[in-house]
């Protein structure tokens, strides 16, 4: 019978796993009327295939903190599907 460590183990295993397995593309910025005329969006999106994920966020103007959401919430999918 595993121990509690053992099955902790597998399960961290498994998350690294996935997160090397991303793939990170960014689309076409996308211009804004009114006035924030010319201040592009930059979404960003995040694809795991093996588990069938794909998250796109544009919400912030900066690619970098785009990208940082995105791995927050591709975070806890993980943690949701894990346990």
């Amino acid at each position: 019978m595993r121990t509690k460590e053992e099955i902790e183990k597998d399960m961290l295993d498994f998350k690294n796993k996935m997160k090397k397995d991303v793939k990170w593309s960014s689309k076409k910025p996308e211009s804004t009327g009114g006035q924030s005329c010319g201040m592009p969006n930059y979404p960003v999106t995040l694809t795991c295939d093996e588990l069938d994920i794909e998250i796109t966020i544009g919400y912030h103007k900066s690619n970098y903190k785009n990208k940082a959401l995105a791995a927050c919430l591709f975070d806890l999918a993980l943690d949701d599907i894990i346990y």
